[in-house]
């Protein structure tokens, strides 16, 4: 009877050391299956280039499993940076000129003023958003900024449209957003109806964001000059029901 006791206790030792030692191993060999097997490349590593003879500092990208796809996104970005350097080249032959016919009687001469900048708000989950921001003074009691954005596929290159996404849920959206901005600029607001909030694919400013997509407007779009350009974020329930 101890004999078998004995032989008893022996397996439920045994027992007792296999298994954890396999349940560490499995937790090795999945946490390896994870490192081996990465999803498409989420992020784009982003540096920064300066157009030739220019004032003008842009993003460019690297890194991206398709070199058609980065060549394609490096090529529209310097695109965007040569247009803005015609921006620039055309305010300075304006204030050549408007300086020329400048008179004292009119005060004192206010230099032109242009000012590029750029922001990388999104990089993440295969997507990469760039926004350009031209800063422009010309005279008067302040200048004007205007953005151009850029929403690409780090997997093709290609740009995102606005409408590829929201699919017919313009009305929800604006809906939202209408209230958000309410919420958020009280007493600056100058749209009355949530229709006032244009959406098509020519000039809508937008870009992607954790929690959905970002909506960017325009000085002076829906909102007064004070607000800046005022920003609302539209959560992905909004529009993928």
């Amino acid at each position: 009877m101890k004999k078998v006791i004995g032989f008893l206790i022996t397996c439920i030792m045994a027992s007792s050391i296999v298994i954890p030692t396999y349940s560490q191993a499995a937790v090795k060999q999945n946490s390896k299956l994870v490192q081996l097997s990465p999803a498409t490349v989420q992020k784009a590593q982003v540096y920064e280039v300066k157009l030739r003879n220019t004032p003008i500092k842009y993003p460019q990208v690297k890194g991206l499993s398709s070199k058609k796809a980065e060549h394609k996104i490096n090529t529209t970005l310097q695109k965007g940076a040569k247009v803005a350097n015609q921006h620039r080249l055309k305010l300075l032959a304006d204030e050549k000129e408007a300086k020329a016919k400048w008179t004292s009687s009119q005060g004192p001469w206010r230099p032109y003023e242009y000012v590029f900048t750029y922001k990388v708000p999104f990089n993440d989950a295969g997507k990469l958003s760039v926004v350009y921001y031209e800063y422009v003074y010309t005279g008067g009691a302040h200048g004007m900024t205007t953005g151009t954005v850029f929403n690409f596929d780090l997997k093709t290159g290609d740009l995102i449209r606005l409408s590829s996404l929201i699919k017919g849920k313009e009305k929800a959206i604006q809906d939202y957003t209408y209230q958000q901005l309410q919420n958020k600029y009280s007493g600056y607001v100058l749209i009355k109806s949530p229709n006032e909030i244009s959406l098509n694919d020519k000039n809508r400013l937008w870009v992607f964001d954790q929690e959905g997509i970002k909506l960017i407007f325009s000085e002076y779009e829906v909102a007064a000059y004070a607000a800046g350009m005022p920003e609302i974020v539209v959560p992905y329930n909004i529009f993928q029901q």
